[in-house]
């Protein structure tokens, strides 16, 4: 009998070396001291993402899950935090059927993604996207299957999908891709570099009227500074819904929402960084379009960046802004940010 449990055991054991799965993941706390209106608040973060993969052949299933107690909610000192809480995000898999190559399930499009900085990635708990490569133009579809809650009969409930075709490829070290939405947008970039000059360049044509963004930055080397400018220009306060980028120190979307700050309808920003003694130091400044009848907001962020002997990376940063959404002629009012970032990636 202990023979057969130890087989048994053994067998287990070598099947799970066997499986083709990975976990891998980061976690980082941050802590805040903001000063804004003459009031101090101090508050936390403590944010682990975990992900899991499994493989088998061309096929991958992949499940990402976010725990934290995001207490950032500005709160002061000394008052409860929010409790913490468990997010399902990416669940998808990945395949291939002769030359197409299929991911399907619930994920976001990150930044980096055409017309990043315009849209704000949302996941969808349908999203399929089919692609392959002819003559060396990556061509695909995409579609985030929509809902609807009518109960009126004959509902067609694909009404709300939102279905695309793409094209990329690289012509002369540049890559460029169009994207288009017949029902709703189209959106042309290009990304590369020319003498030693990086660019990116990305716009977005909206089918409704004056409702168009347009996204570029440039940059590169002066001496052992990295330099760069930024910005986005659309044709209203809507357009870009984008804000959770690492390219600016302040958005004209408000971040993890599909709405733009008040009266903001454009962003600039210059970015210098160096490394000194393996530290890197970031400078940007910059300022957000008032629209009409609004104020332009200043704001500026310097921040240090350096991996620990521990295996941790510590950033630290300090930002000074202005208010977005005050009318012409209203007092500005500045709000000054400390933030202390430990983080680490296993």
């Amino acid at each position: 009998m202990k023979k057969l449990i130890a087989a048994a055991v053994a067998t287990s054991v070598s099947a799970i070396a066997m499986a083709d799965v990975s976990i891998t993941g980061n976690a980082n706390y941050e802590y805040f001291h903001k000063e804004a209106n003459n009031i101090n608040t101090n508050y936390a973060d403590m944010e682990i993402n975990l992900g899991f993969k499994g493989k088998s052949g061309d096929t991958s299933v992949v499940a990402n899950f976010e725990i934290d107690n995001h207490g950032s909610a500005e709160t002061a000192e000394g008052t409860t935090q929010h409790a913490g809480a468990i997010d399902v995000e990416d669940t998808y898999l990945t395949t291939k059927l002769g030359d197409l190559n299929i991911k399907a399930g619930n994920f976001a499009s990150g930044t980096t993604a055409l017309g990043g900085e315009i849209d704000q990635g949302g996941r969808a708990t349908n999203k399929i996207d089919v692609n392959t490569t002819i003559g060396g133009v990556k061509v695909g579809y995409a579609v985030a299957h929509g809902t609807s809650t009518s109960t009126t009969a004959g509902v067609d409930y694909m009404d709300t999908d939102s279905a695309a075709v793409y094209a990329e490829t690289t012509i002369g070290g540049v890559k460029v891709a169009v994207k288009e939405n017949s029902d709703s947008y189209t959106l042309v970039g290009a990304t590369g570099s020319f003498n030693g000059i990086n660019f990116r360049v990305e716009q977005k044509d909206n089918d409704a009227a004056n409702s168009d963004a347009l996204f570029y930055e440039v940059g590169g080397k002066i001496g052992d500074l990295n330099v760069s400018y930024a910005a986005i220009d659309s044709d209203n306060t809507t357009a870009v819904t984008e804000g959770d980028s690492a390219i600016f120190a302040q958005e004209m979307a408000v971040d993890s929402t599909s709405t733009g700050k008040t009266g903001v309808d454009g962003v600039s920003q210059i970015a210098a960084s160096t490394t000194v003694d393996g530290t890197t130091f970031t400078v940007k400044v910059g300022e957000l379009r008032g629209a009409t009848t609004y104020q332009d907001a200043g704001f500026s962020r310097i921040e240090a960046k350096r991996a620990l002997a521990s295996g941790a990376t510590l950033v630290v940063s300090y930002d000074d802004y202005e208010s977005t959404g005050i009318s012409t002629g209203s007092t500005m009012t500045d709000t000054q940010l400390l933030e202390v970032d430990l983080s680490v990636k296993f």
